[in-house]
């Protein structure tokens, strides 16, 4: 157990400096320093893999460069909902569903990839780039970003140990603060809402992550992290009142889980385009979004350099999908079926409740300072097609595949569509919330947001 506290110690150390850089607030550092943490290991793992050498001769000056960058931007204007009774009010209410963490670390995933990655990351570069090269270990999937693997293999380092009660609690932490950080997007977005309505809406988003499975986020694995890291930064840069502040916290979130896993790609892709035709009458804004995809080419390019086997680029089906091989065509109401039997009814329901929540009350919101719902659904419709063409394309048995993925790839559709619903929610309820209580003092508010 003191293995275990002190690994997550290590993780929220390794990232207070870099999320105080970008909230400017201790309580939000707080709960944003185990995604910070994990950026700042998987800084140190590309620059180890780049110029080889111990893991920890690179974590030490990325560190002390995080605390310049902190010191330097100290007197910038905090973020938005940062205060101690925010985060109590963001993390605090997630506490529940994350006891499982204190279950035997056994889901095979988590062992066969990021904690075997973790695991030659601690042996120094050398050890690293030949274990990624290595044809006997692509069963491993060696091409899979590290941020999951980083922090495990840092604090492995650190205190000299290889067990997993502490790599499990430094990934469960780490998609906890993915999903507070959701929470805390969607308060954001619905500041100007009373916050006897924003809270409620904020939290429910946040227990959107355990969908459709209920153990996903603690079972060791990278899915639900990306997936809310991302619908975070998206919420934040699609529906939030634009500030620098919060574009630079919605493209940190965003590159973080471009380098969670390999959808994550897709996902920031997606993003990208969506938001190039949105703030195309702002071409450096729609330049920024770009961003997080920059930082995942880095570690596609240095995967390619150390010939990391990817599965469906090196064997998938894509000359047979191009020709219209029936065989492979035929695969996609197999694919559709799964994929609606885990969200299917979710999707729908939200998406009708969205398209009459567009017609009777765009002006409500409007008035909130929200931004189009379209937007996100337009991501959310493009990542849903890339994940059916990696399916129609995959070398795998097609029912396995489904089998052993669908539950965890949806989870971000259903994060983005739970999202949108939580906003509409606001929207409608607060003229009734405003009639019921007309007296300004008795519906509190969030503080107004910065512009700077």
């Amino acid at each position: 157990m003191t293995n275990t506290l002190l690994a997550v110690l290590i993780l929220i150390v390794a990232g207070l400096p870099l999320s105080f850089a970008l909230t400017r607030a201790v309580p939000l550092a707080i709960v944003l320093a185990p995604i910070a943490g994990a950026a700042v290991a998987t800084a140190a793992v590309l620059l180890m893999l780049a110029f080889t050498g111990p893991l920890l001769l690179w974590f030490v000056p990325t560190y002390l460069l995080t605390g310049v960058l902190a010191w330097r931007l100290r007197n910038r204007p905090r973020l938005p909902a940062s205060g101690w009774r925010d985060a109590l009010l963001t993390t605090v209410p997630l506490l529940p569903p994350l006891l499982r963490l204190a279950t035997e670390p056994i889901n095979g995933d988590a062992h066969l990839i990021w904690w075997l990655h973790a695991g030659y990351f601690t042996h120094g570069g050398d050890y690293a780039r030949a274990a990624i090269s290595n044809p006997v270990l692509v069963y491993t999937h060696p091409d899979y970003p590290p941020l999951a693997s980083a922090p495990v293999a840092l604090a492995w380092q650190i205190l000299d140990i290889r067990s997993f009660y502490p790599a499990a609690f430094i990934t469960g932490f780490l998609t906890y603060s993915a999903v507070a950080m959701l929470v805390h997007a969607v308060r954001v977005a619905t500041a100007q809402a009373p916050a006897l309505l924003s809270w409620p809406a904020a939290i429910a988003t946040g227990y959107a992550a355990w969908t459709p499975l209920w153990t996903t986020p603690t079972d060791g694995v990278s899915d639900a992290m990306c997936a809310c890291a991302f619908a975070a930064g998206a919420v934040l840069l699609l529906f939030a009142r634009p500030s620098p502040g919060v574009l630079a916290l919605a493209l940190f979130l965003l590159s973080a889980a471009a380098l969670m896993k390999n959808e994550g790609v897709s996902l920031v892709v997606a993003l990208a385009v969506v938001g190039t035709v949105k703030f195309r009458r702002d071409p450096r804004r729609a330049a920024l979004l770009w961003t997080p995809v920059a930082v995942t080419a880095i570690w596609s390019v240095t995967a390619r350099l150390l010939d990391a086997k990817t599965d469906v680029l090196a064997a998938g089906a894509f000359s047979a999908l191009l020709h219209g091989d029936p065989d492979t065509v035929d695969r996609l109401p197999m694919i559709l079926t799964s994929m609606t039997g885990r969200i299917g009814s979710i999707v729908l329901l939200i998406a009708a409740a969205a398209v009459l929540a567009n017609v009777f009350l765009r002006r409500a919101r409007a008035a909130l300072e929200l931004g189009p719902d379209g937007w996100i659904w337009a991501v959310a419709a493009l990542h849903t097609g890339a994940l059916i063409l990696i399916y129609l394309v995959t070398p795998y048995d097609l029912g396995w595949h489904l089998r052993t993925s669908v539950d965890r790839v949806t989870i971000v559709v259903a994060l983005l569509c739970c999202a949108s619903a939580a906003c509409w929610a606001v929207v409608a309820l607060t003229p009734l919330l405003t009639a019921l209580s007309p007296d300004p003092r008795a519906t509190p508010t969030a503080e107004p947001v910065p512009t700077a």
